[in-house]
């Protein structure tokens, strides 16, 4: 059995790889004892005054893997893993392979709430490239999709790549912040529009959901433009015209603008 005489040097070194080795193959006992070890660790670390951070983001690495390979539960893996981060910033050597291995060598029951509760914390206002990597490649591991969380959805759009549904994408497109300038830049509406395999009446529906919320001008022209290229027909805008109504009095000029002429050619068609 790994002592902790034998598994803190290593992180206490910042090395991750024989952090790695050394927690393999251990029963639930051998974990326990090691975890109460590694917590107090950790936490005189972080109350510890540290010179230089150079010395600390690599203990940070080494106590990642530990932690992934040590912690009883999805949400203490979850927590842990986003506290300690898993990439070195001066190097730039990320220990994102590392902690996949020493979590799948646990061969625990609890991954596809890890990669979940991963997934959840991914943030929905920028790119996260390593942990967007290991929700993606747990989620590989699994066989199971992860939820369709804010930042999966701004990944989506930022990048191109559905790493989830792209249904279950598509339905939260309308529930995420400052994603319209990214609609334009990227083509989106077009590409919104011209995919067969999304339901077209909740992509309407939910564009015109985005634009009754409100919000920022450049973010609301990007639904704007996505209601344009799914140019709705009449009987489409009679079917939601308590939705169009909703909009007249809107506070953005153009998406109030869009609604009455919308209305109207459609009271027009009916005459």
């Amino acid at each position: 059995m790994t002592e902790w005489t034998v598994l803190h040097p290593f992180i206490d070194g910042g090395d991750p790889d024989n952090v790695a080795r050394q927690v393999r193959f251990l029963d639930a006992a051998a974990r326990k004892k090691l975890t109460e070890y590694l917590r107090v660790y950790e936490k005189e670390q972080r109350t510890g005054a540290f010179v230089s951070k150079r010395f600390w983001t690599p203990r940070m690495c080494a106590m990642t893997v530990a932690g992934a390979a040590l912690l009883p539960s999805a949400s203490s893996v979850a927590v842990w893993i986003a506290r300690n981060g898993l990439r070195e910033d001066e190097t730039g050597t990320d220990v994102i392979d590392l902690v996949i291995e020493v979590l799948r060598d646990r061969q625990v029951t609890w991954l596809p709430d890890l990669v979940d509760r991963l997934a959840l914390r991914l943030p929905s206002d920028r790119l996260d490239p390593d942990m967007q990597q290991l929700v993606t490649s747990l989620a590989a591991h699994t066989g199971i999709q992860p939820l369709a969380t804010d930042g999966l959805v701004y990944a989506w759009i930022a990048t191109g790549h559905a790493h989830t549904s792209r249904s279950s994408l598509a339905r939260r497109l309308f529930e995420v912040d400052g994603l319209g300038p990214l609609l334009e830049a990227g083509d989106w509406p077009r590409k919104l529009a011209d995919d067969q395999t999304l339901d077209r009446t909740m992509l309407l529906e939910g564009c015109l959901y985005r634009l009754r919320r409100g919000g920022k001008a450049a973010d609301l022209n990007g639904f704007l433009l996505l209601h344009k290229a799914l140019a709705p027909t009449r009987e489409e805008v009679a079917m939601l015209t308590g939705d169009y109504e909703a909009l007249l009095s809107n506070s953005h000029a153009p998406t109030a603008a869009m609604a009455r002429h919308e209305l109207l050619l459609a009271s027009q068609a009916s005459r």
